[in-house]
């Protein structure tokens, strides 16, 4: 607003945003199986002690 428009980002600063998006949404995706899982994985366990 008062420094007018930002600086548009460079070509590798909108691939390395890219890659750490997409590299956040595959650890979100893992970290949902995992505490999908979990209940079961607990549940295996306790019945084997």
């Amino acid at each position: 607003m008062f420094g007018g428009p930002p600086e548009q980002p460079s070509e590798a600063e909108l691939q390395e945003a890219n890659r750490v998006a997409g590299a956040n949404v595959q650890l979100f995706a893992i970290t949902c199986t995992a505490l999908w899982f979990s209940p079961h994985v607990v549940d295996w366990a306790r019945k084997l002690f």
